[in-house]
């Protein structure tokens, strides 16, 4: 008896270990969508089809208009937020990730905004409450007259992938799927993150659970 109680706890145990979280979804008057995530690197490689790095959260959106008018829809208005520490990123165009002048955006936080949730302070970047600084020029090793090897090839391939996969900023009739880019910092649990959407479609809230 004693081992068929065992049995059944480490199967209610493995159960619970193995509980898929589902993708987030919200719903309004306009606009739905459904949002799953990609927070390992290798996956977001197979699903860009290019090397993104580390620090990057992907997410797979669907959006479907509701009614008789078309909808726009841009990544602007996507911002992902962790929970756990308030780490507020909107989302990332192609060329800010891999375009010429790319930028790293470090993610607000400290200061609650409109939506109840912390902003940085601080200089605040197209209205959405982000700290933006430029990537440094990559380092030459002292003593070494080689000139450094051009990564603009790596770039554009990169930019090309962002640009293709990316969710379309367009009025939309139908239901449109693609990407959208975070760079977000830490390490980041699924149960921790929600999608805030914010556009032509009204405002909508969506949890990961």
């Amino acid at each position: 008896m004693r081992n068929v109680l065992t049995i059944t706890l480490l199967a209610v145990t493995a159960l619970a270990a193995d509980k898929k979280i589902g993708p987030a979804e919200a719903s309004g008057d306009d606009l739905s969508f459904s949002a799953t995530a990609l927070l390992d690197r290798a996956e977001i490689q197979q699903a860009l089809g290019a090397d993104l790095g580390d620090g990057f959260v992907v997410l797979r959106v669907k959006a479907t208009p509701k009614g008789d008018k078309p909808v726009r829809i841009s990544p602007d208005d996507f911002t992902l937020l962790s929970r756990k520490d308030g780490e507020r990123c909107p989302a990332l165009s192609a060329s800010q990730i891999a375009g010429r002048g790319s930028i790293t955006v470090k993610a607000a936080k400290d200061q609650p905004n409109s939506w109840g949730t912390p902003v940085a302070n601080g200089p605040i970047w197209s209205g959405i409450g982000t700290q933006v600084k430029r990537q440094p020029a990559p380092e030459k090793t002292k003593g070494d007259d080689a000139p450094v090897a051009s990564s603009s090839d790596d770039k554009t391939d990169l930019l090309t992938a962002l640009k293709a996969k990316s969710i379309p900023d367009e009025e939309i009739k139908q239901p449109v799927e693609g990407l959208l880019y975070f760079r977000m910092d830490g390490k980041n649990k699924l149960k921790d993150l929600t999608v805030l959407y914010k556009g032509a479609g009204g405002r909508l809230v969506a949890d990961f659970k």
